[in-house]
């Protein structure tokens, strides 16, 4: 069965599915990357935390590094690591709607499909 034989309202709920789809594709990438960056800067609170307080440490800036605090690094990787912390859960609030909105929609095609089958 083609596309343009299916009733408007199918028709409708499969272009919101291929839109949620599209969505759902791009929050998950998006996950990815930031998870990849949260590891990075976990890795980096482990290699820092035995440093001592008064040890030298290094920020990279741009190609350069900088001689600096421990202490004003640690809590700018601890702030990075919470912010991420955040994103990526409000990503996964996101996602499991439109994981649950794809089935909603999923569920009335299939009921407006069965009608079709049942009067046809």
């Amino acid at each position: 069965m083609s596309l343009d034989k299916l009733p408007p309202k199918a028709q409708q709920y499969l272009k919101q599915m291929d839109d949620l789809q599209k969505t759902y594709a791009s929050i998950v990438t998006q996950k990815q990357q930031l998870q990849l960056t949260l590891m990075e800067y976990r890795n980096a609170s482990e290699a820092i935390k035995d440093v001592p307080d008064d040890g030298e440490v290094y920020k990279l800036v741009g190609n350069i590094f900088f001689k600096t605090n421990k202490k004003k690094v640690w809590d700018e990787i601890q702030e990075n690591i919470q912010i991420l912390e955040a994103r990526i859960k409000a990503l996964e609030t996101q996602e499991k709607k439109i994981r649950e909105e794809l089935e909603r929609l999923r569920g009335e095609v299939n009921k407006l499909l069965a009608g079709m089958k049942g009067s046809g």
